[in-house]
């Protein structure tokens, strides 16, 4: 039996089970999430005025998506999909193909490799907040996703032992590295392009930037610091003892996440890794290793 045969067995044999109610969706899509999870990536595309989510699906996958709160364009870039939309309807859809949804989710099941694009009129680039804007999640799957946040804190022991162990290195104290996390005056939204990241609860510490579709050795990630303004890849991204990303600055002097090692994007409802880098590598491109007289914001 395989997982998805698995997954809807577990909840089909209930006799209210329909996939035209929220509570059925919600059910299988619980369901599905205690099952092992397919890749599948999520872009996120910035114009003037203009947000594009961009999702990027195997073949062969079983799909629950979370409810859109309001109407929607909607268009299949590539591939075939059955989909089963909120009234119940069952339909094949082949790309091309565009249409307006109305608010509500969608149950799928990819025939071939598919690539769907929702796309909103916004000005807004803060991907966290979207996501929180565009779409509700069913609470039953929130609450599995931070179990596995807090299932994976334990882990990342070594990580906050080296980041203290850092401190004693440089002389700079928690508080003040807290300080210019924290600070704002300097900070910009990313710029206009296309990135495969957001922020979200860490289980190293606070916030902290995953990925949501998989990068390479040497892949440029986001740009950190532009024109001397950071971006949140320049003040959410933790440290880490083994990080799997690095600082580069460029020859017009601003800077850049590069992964460092392979970073797996998303699976399933979950984002993928969550991307660190070693605070002395950056200190040290930034000449700020060793505290002496540096002024910090207030």
């Amino acid at each position: 039996m395989n997982q998805i045969t698995k997954a809807i067995n577990s909840v089909a044999c209930q006799e209210d089970f329909d996939l035209t109610t929220s509570k059925s969706k919600e059910e299988l899509a619980v369901a599905l999430l205690k099952e092992e999870q397919t890749p599948c990536s999520i872009i996120h595309r910035f114009g003037p005025g203009i947000y594009i989510r961009e999702a990027i699906y195997p073949p062969n996958t079983l799909i629950v998506g979370m409810e859109h709160t309001s109407e929607h364009y909607n268009i299949l870039l590539k591939g075939s999909i059955r989909v089963i939309n909120g009234e119940g309807q069952a339909a094949q859809l082949n790309a091309p193909f565009m249409f307006v949804a109305p608010p509500g989710s969608k149950v799928g099941y990819t025939l071939t490799e598919v690539v769907w694009q929702n796309i909103y009129a916004t000005e807004e680039r803060d991907i966290e907040k979207l996501e929180k804007t565009l779409f509700k999640a069913p609470q039953s799957c929130t609450d599995i996703l931070k179990q596995k946040i807090l299932d994976a804190q334990p882990l990342h022991e070594e990580d906050r032992k080296d980041f203290l162990l850092l401190c004693k290195e440089t002389g700079w104290l928690e508080e003040d590295i807290a300080t210019l996390s924290r600070y704002r005056e300097d900070c910009i939204p990313f710029p206009y392009g296309n990135y495969a990241l957001i922020s979200g609860n860490s289980p190293i510490q606070g916030k902290g930037m995953f990925a949501t579709a998989s990068f390479s050795i040497g892949d440029t990630i986001a740009p950190m610091s532009i024109t001397g303004k950071r971006t949140p890849a320049g003040y959410l991204v933790n440290h880490s003892k083994t990080p799997n990303c690095e600082a580069v600055r460029n020859k017009e002097g601003d800077l850049f996440l590069v992964a460092k090692t392979r970073i797996q994007g998303m699976l399933g409802g979950s984002n993928g890794d969550e991307l660190t880098l070693d605070y002395r590598q950056v200190m040290k491109i930034n000449n700020l290793y060793l505290k002496d007289t540096l002024c910090l914001p207030e």
